[in-house]
């Protein structure tokens, strides 16, 4: 059965993306996040506008700040205000730019979200699943897909995501009346893993003084999640095949076979294609485990859903309700996180204790300390940023794909709209490198 692949942008399981708007972080956080469609004639927004509903009340918003037009199916944003009066990303907004999914708007003390998204039915957001980005939505729209039947799921998706939130929900939805178990495959000794997955019976090792069902059959009638599978030593993955393929375990020391009626769901926060091509997972394995594959996309690619997860996050911090700064609100929307929502759940965590009871919650030193903190964990880019400011760089890149703009970004980790912006200012023309 061939693998399929969903809560990613080029998914054909995704929505159909429109430009939105999204108001967030509204009365100083406390209030819901706010979606508008950008129309055909665009936005204009500044203090007094009914954008959203209710007119912006902002001392820091000029009466004609921020002209938003659509052009082509691209929307372009233009500060009216005086210069530096509307920040994108952190930086001043100097004349027009385009602008890309996720970037960041400051106005005065309000902050936006531009955020390409389909619109969502009450049925999809009333989900455990925290957040209404596009990737959000195809997750939910994937699990009622798959919930239902049989297929073993991968999940991936970078650490903290949310992983096995999402495995939750998939048991949840799926009927089963057994438990869900779950057990982290990197926690255990080698020794030790067929035995906690398969059981033993007494006597098969030293320390075996009875038997032990093993988690396979613990889960039966339910949902097993293998949380980060491709830990799992290679001698030990042909066993484990064989148990999906013949729906039956035989514990360590037994020579009984004992049959298991589980849904297998499996994590991992490392391409699993890459460590087949690496020898270091079986690609057996993986064709029997990927039957159907949800994307978990880290949290610098859904900003717009941070401020309805930092409301979940700090009600758990015991915060529910507290206030946040601008200048916080706007450090939480640009940040890059990549510890993902638990780096979010450990910055709040910080500002909470932070702030002196009936205060808002502020961009403190200790608050930027964990921020900068965060940030270094951060993967370094290498050779790449030199790439994409060298002239000489990009046109190799070109010559190398074959003018192929999207194989070229790709390759840089950059979007399509932002290569071509770096191609007009070095005065490249991708259709030079083309064949005929």
């Amino acid at each position: 059965m061939m693998p399929i692949l969903v809560g990613s942008r080029t998914s054909p399981h995704d929505p159909e993306l429109v430009p939105t708007l999204v108001h967030a972080f509204k009365d100083q956080g406390r209030g819901p996040t706010e979606r508008r469609r950008i129309p055909k004639e665009g936005l204009l927004l500044g203090l007094g506008a009914e954008v959203f509903g209710d007119p912006f009340d902002d001392p820091g918003m000029s009466i004609r700040h921020l002209q938003i037009r659509m052009e082509a199916g691209r929307a372009f944003a233009r500060d009216l205000a005086s210069a530096g009066g509307t920040r994108v990303n952190g930086e001043p907004l100097l004349g027009e730019r385009a602008l890309d999914a996720g970037d960041v708007l400051r106005l005065g003390d309000t902050l936006f979200v531009y955020a390409p998204a389909a619109a969502v039915t009450l049925a999809e957001r009333a989900s455990e699943l925290v957040g209404d980005s596009a990737s959000m939505v195809a997750i939910r729209r994937s699990i009622e897909s798959v919930a239902l039947h049989k297929h073993t799921v991968v999940l991936t998706g970078e650490t903290g995501t949310g992983k096995e939130v999402v495995a939750r929900v998939l048991h949840q939805r799926s009927g089963r009346t057994g438990p869900f178990v779950a057990v982290n495959c990197g926690a255990f000794a080698e020794g030790l893993l067929p035995s906690d997955l398969f059981g033993h019976v007494r006597g098969a090792f030293t320390g075996a003084v009875a038997d032990q069902q093993g988690l396979f059959r613990a889960a039966r009638g339910g949902t097993l999640l293998l949380d980060e599978v491709a830990e799992i030593p290679l001698a030990l993955q042909a066993n484990l095949l064989r148990v999906l393929e013949m729906r039956e375990v035989r514990p360590v020391g037994s020579t009984r076979d004992f049959p298991v009626d589980v849904r297998v769901i499996a994590t991992s926060n490392r391409e699993l294609m890459t460590l087949v091509h690496e020898r270091s997972f079986r690609s057996d394995l993986y064709s029997r485990l990927a039957q159907w594959t949800i994307r978990v996309l880290p949290l610098r690619q859904r900003r717009e859903d941070i401020p309805a997860l930092t409301r979940t996050l700090l009600a758990r911090c015991e915060a529910a309700g507290r206030a946040l700064t601008p200048d916080l609100a706007e450090e939480l929307l640009v940040h890059d996180w990549p510890l993902n929502v638990r780096g979010l759940f450990n910055v709040l965590s910080i500002a909470t204790i932070c702030a002196p009871s009936g205060e808002p919650l502020s961009l403190g030193a200790e608050v930027k300390s964990a921020l900068w903190t965060s940030r270094t964990l951060a993967p370094v880019p290498v050779e790449k940023e030199r790439l994409v400011v060298d002239k000489d760089g990009l046109e190799q890149l070109l010559e190398r794909f074959n003018g192929g703009v999207a194989a070229t970004a790709r390759h840089l980790g950059i979007t399509r709209p932002k290569l071509y912006r770096l191609l007009r200012v070095r005065g490249v023309e991708p259709a030079a490198f083309r064949s005929a």
